[in-house]
């Protein structure tokens, strides 16, 4: 059984999503839209030479960035990794979609 075509709603959320990318680096990028086409942590990990705890951390920055930016924030350079991800957990509540 086939899908159904997307509607012109869906095709402009799908490329307002695409534009989220641009805010992270090439990499990460890559990690968090092979996750969301459902790519399998495996073939991610071998197409980005990393190992698996490494790339889930790549995906949590991601996500987490693209959290921050869509709250309006955008985290210092110098700020970690960590803080970024940990933060972002109390922002996450605050977006409406």
């Amino acid at each position: 059984m086939r899908r159904p075509r997307p509607g012109p709603r869906q095709i402009s959320e799908a490329e307002e999503a695409l534009l989220w990318l641009r805010w992270l680096e090439r990499d990460d990028a890559r990690i968090v839209w092979l996750r969301a086409e459902r790519t399998a942590w495996k073939s991610i990990c071998w197409e980005m030479g990393l190992s698996r705890t490494a790339a889930t951390r790549h995906w949590h920055y991601g996500i987490a960035l693209i959290t921050w930016r869509l709250n309006g924030r955008v985290p210092s350079a110098r700020r970690s990794k960590r803080f970024v991800i940990e933060n972002a957990n109390g922002l996450s509540r605050k977006i409406v979609l």
